[in-house]
């Protein structure tokens, strides 16, 4: 990741999945902490798609452009990975297939760790009972960096 601000939070996140590792807490604490993890990783994902392809417009585009582009970023609200790739194909056809292809080209891993994230967090956010394990987290987290890493290869 080669964005300042995005590294700076996933230096945060990694920092705190590794605190949490070294918590002797009971099993319902640890549920409570896997939880908050979950949203904290959506929270990112999110912030990634805004920031990866906002920079895009703000280098390429006009000012009233990229402006406009912003603006329809900042509504874009727990993306799963379908959302990932409409977003890519609102910029460019190519970058949506590229990016289709890329979600599913592991047995569908990436797809499936995003998309567990976000519902997960939908879950969570409305006050149901998950299953998700600070464990399971990180274990979300390195697919959807993979994915990251397409999308702002493919900004530059």
């Amino acid at each position: 990741m080669n964005n300042v601000e995005l590294k700076r939070q996933l230096q945060r996140l990694e920092h705190l999945l590794d605190k949490v590792r070294d918590i002797d807490a009971d099993f319902e604490l640890q549920g409570h902490w896997g939880n908050y993890m979950c949203v904290l990783v959506a929270g990112f994902l999110e912030n990634c798609l805004k920031e990866l392809y906002g920079d895009r417009a703000r280098r390429s585009a006009s000012p009233e452009v990229a402006s406009f582009v912003l603006r329809a970023l900042e509504r874009i609200q727990n993306p799963n990975s379908k959302r990932f790739v409409e977003v890519a194909s609102a910029f460019s056809a190519e970058w949506g297939r590229d990016l289709e292809s890329h979600l599913g080209e592991d047995d569908g891993r990436r797809k499936g760790a995003v998309d567990s994230i976000m519902s997960n967090r939908h879950l969570i956010a409305h006050g149901k009972n998950t299953s998700v394990s600070v464990g399971r987290v990180r274990e979300y987290l390195s697919p959807s960096l993979e994915i990251l890493e397409f999308i702002e290869t493919q900004c530059m």
